[in-house]
């Protein structure tokens, strides 16, 4: 997000929405990525939840 963006819970408030709506539908957790860097996501997401160190493998599809 740009700077006139951040700091305003935007991003926060979304989330507890999407965190009610998860629940209502039984939807027992959320899984979001940040990239090594991004300062400002780590920030919001370490607040809320559990950081689990995992691999990422982006696989193309076959090509025809």
């Amino acid at each position: 997000m740009g700077p006139l963006i951040c700091g305003r819970g935007i991003a926060t408030a979304l989330i507890q929405r999407l965190r009610e709506w998860a629940v209502q539908r039984g939807i027992y957790v959320i899984f979001v990525q940040a990239d090594y860097g991004d300062e400002p996501a780590i920030a919001l997401y370490s607040t809320l939840g559990l950081c689990e160190a995992v691999l990422h493998f982006d696989i193309a599809p076959a090509s025809a």
